[in-house]
C-alpha cells in the first residue's frame, strides 16, 4: 500500500488521497475537491513447486480500483490522470521498488483495465479497475525441504 500511497504526478502532487487494502468504508472525504482514492483487493492466488531444492513460486493477482467524484465532468476526468500515474511506474518497474517479500515480477494482466462507475455511500463515482499479477519466490528450509 505504501507504493500506491507514494505515487505522484509529475508536479509531485500525490495521486491518491488514500490508498487502502480492501474496501474504504466512507469515500466521501477522500474524493472531495478532486481527490482520488484507491482500494486493492486480492483476486487470485496460486503456489507452485519449481524444480528441485525446495523452490516455491507464489503468484497472486490483485484488483486495483481507483475512484473519484463525478459531480462535474472535470472531476470525473481526473480518473484518466490517475490511471496514467498508476500504469507508468508499474510498467516501468517489474519489482515494485525492489525486494518486497521476494517479489521478482509484477505486471498488469493484459486487457484487464476498465473504466466504470461504482456506487459507494449512496453515490456513483467514476472508477478505473485493473488487475495486477505478482510473482514471488521463496525456498523451503532444508532440512527438511520438500517432504515426499
Amino acid at each position: 500500500m505504501s507504493y500506491l500511497a507514494s505515487l505522484t504526478y509529475p508536479d509531485t502532487t500525490k495521486v491518491y488521497t488514500l490508498a487502502q487494502l480492501e474496501s474504504i468504508k466512507d469515500t466521501t472525504d477522500f474524493i472531495a475537491n478532486g481527490g482520488v482514492c484507491v482500494e486493492v483487493h486480492g483476486n487470485n492466488d496460486d503456489s507452485e513447486r519449481r524444480g528441485f531444492g525446495g523452490r516455491i513460486w507464489d503468484e497472486q493477482s490483485w484488483i486495483i480500483l481507483s475512484m473519484c467524484s463525478m459531480d462535474t465532468p472535470d472531476l470525473a476526468a481526473r480518473i484518466y490522470d490517475a490511471r496514467d500515474a498508476l500504469v507508468v511506474p508499474f510498467q516501468t518497474h517489474a519489482e515494485l521498488g525492489g525486494g518486497i517479500y521476494n517479489l521478482f515480477h509484477a505486471q498488469f494482466k493484459p486487457n484487464s483495465g476498465r473504466f466504470l462507475h461504482v456506487m459507494r455511500n449512496g453515490q456513483f463515482m467514476r472508477a478505473h479497475s485493473i488487475e495486477l499479477i505478482t510473482r514471488q519466490e521463496w525456498t523451503v528450509q532444508i532440512p527438511p525441504g520438500v517432504i515426499s
